[in-house]
């Protein structure tokens, strides 16, 4: 029988503060937005959310080493040969999920 969010969290991490703390050290703060205003909307984030983003990041590193790397991996996908720079920048900032999507339907295609 598969474990509610909130009891994944407990069983996992002890309690959601401390899955907080970890998830808020592994994505990136929006720009312009000050560390009280991003801590304050990491911790109305449900439970479910809090787990995706860390499996999400914790796959991303265990697969392509960081952020950079599967970037690189999507590029190597879609261009063939000529680096595009602008569309480089636009996947840096898409979030590490979406980063993910991306490759696995990329890969598939491919």
């Amino acid at each position: 029988m598969k474990l509610s969010p909130l009891a994944e969290v407990k069983e996992k991490f002890g309690s959601r503060d401390a899955l907080v703390k970890l998830v808020m050290s592994k994505i990136e703060r929006p720009e312009g937005m000050s560390d009280e205003k991003f801590e304050e909307k990491v911790r109305t984030v449900s439970n479910r959310k809090l787990l995706k983003l860390n499996a999400a990041h914790d796959d991303m590193i265990a697969r392509f080493g960081s952020k950079e790397g599967l970037v690189d991996a999507i590029m190597a996908i879609v261009t063939t040969g000529k680096v595009d720079v602008l569309y480089r920048a636009k996947l840096m900032t898409l979030r590490p999920a979406q980063l993910l999507d991306l490759h696995k339907s990329l890969v598939k295609k491919s």
